[in-house]
């Protein structure tokens, strides 16, 4: 045995077995803890991350009303994450109401928070009492996977 392949089995023997299992356990739809300077959002909201050119999001604006709906009372804030002309657009379309707006910094902060957390679009969010994240979904908002976003938080 070459001396690079002893130096990988000894650095093995010393990592605790659990972390190695651990680390081989898929991954469940738990949302991820609080980060560390994480933003508090809107209490008991759901927010979708939205672009114009993404057609499963533009199928979910399309269901807006049903996810609004599915969702318990809770208000829905769609975010767009870039401000082109395009997205402008198809904003347009949803209730001025739904769309969240926070200012110029925090939205650019908000926007990368958020991506940083999913690998991509459609994905949203459910807020707790306290505006933290309590749930989060991808793949797209209907009013089955709306109400199962709603459950995975504490209730009020």
């Amino acid at each position: 045995m070459n001396q690079a392949m002893s130096s990988v089995l000894m650095l093995l023997r010393a990592i605790p077995l659990v972390v190695l299992l651990s680390a081989a356990t898929p991954p469940t739809s738990a949302p991820a803890a609080p980060r560390v300077g994480e933003p508090h959002y809107p209490p008991r909201t759901i927010i979708m991350l939205v672009a114009s050119w993404c057609a499963p999001c533009r199928g979910e604006l399309a269901r807006l009303d049903e996810i609004a709906a599915a969702a318990g009372g809770r208000p829905i804030g769609v975010l767009a994450i870039d401000d082109s002309a395009a997205t402008q657009r198809m904003l347009r379309l949803v209730d001025p109401a739904r769309v969240w707006r926070p200012d110029v910094a925090e939205r650019t902060r908000l926007r990368a928070v958020l991506l940083a957390r999913t690998a991509g679009l459609p994905y949203a969010v459910a807020t707790d009492a306290h505006g933290l994240i309590c749930a989060e979904t991808d793949g797209g908002l209907d009013a089955a996977r709306t109400i199962a976003l709603v459950r995975r938080c504490p209730p009020p």
